[in-house]
């Protein structure tokens, strides 16, 4: 991303872009708000629609397949945001604000496997990681890089979906 691509796309002056974002990395900073914010309410969207279904398998599946859909619409910003910012000059900057997103976004996934399932906090912070694994590694390969099957995403979500509810269902030790 450049000013300059910026400044053609949005039909604005290189002055004005300076002015409101202070250069470069100003923008970038407004981007990957942008961008983790609309994660977040996506995520947030997604919990709450789970959360008014009764029954946990469809909830789940639910959450499995939201959580998919995000991966795909936001792909290219979570690989430059999530993975390839720790790699720019000013990368504190950037990391702060996806640690707090990740965090949020923990939160919300444990909070909700704990208190939907009664799930210790050990598996659902597993669960958690298994999660944003999948997120991260999406955000790298495309599927044909992953295995030579296939997988559709309706497949994926359905087995996420169990994957997640045995983990959530373990019974206590």
């Amino acid at each position: 991303m450049t000013i300059s691509a910026v400044t053609e796309r949005s039909s604005t002056s290189n002055g004005a872009l300076y002015h409101r974002f202070g250069g470069r990395v100003g923008l970038l900073l407004a981007a990957q708000d942008q961008v983790l914010t609309s994660v977040e309410l996506a995520t947030a969207a997604a919990f709450a629609t789970a959360e008014r279904e009764p029954d946990d398998d469809r909830a789940v599946r639910l959450l499995a397949a939201a959580a998919l859909d995000v991966f795909t619409e936001h792909r290219g910003a979570m690989r430059a945001f999530l993975v390839e910012a720790r790699y720019v000059v000013d990368a504190e900057l950037f990391t702060a604000r996806v640690v707090r997103t990740n965090h949020e976004l923990a939160h919300t996934v444990t909070g909700w496997l704990m208190n939907r399932f009664a799930a210790c906090e050990t598996d659902a912070e597993a669960t958690w990681r298994i999660l944003f694994a999948l997120a991260s590694s999406q955000a790298l390969f495309d599927d044909h890089q992953f295995s030579a099957r296939t997988m559709s995403d309706t497949d994926l979500a359905d087995a996420l979906a169990r994957s997640v509810t045995a983990v959530a269902r373990r019974p206590p030790e």
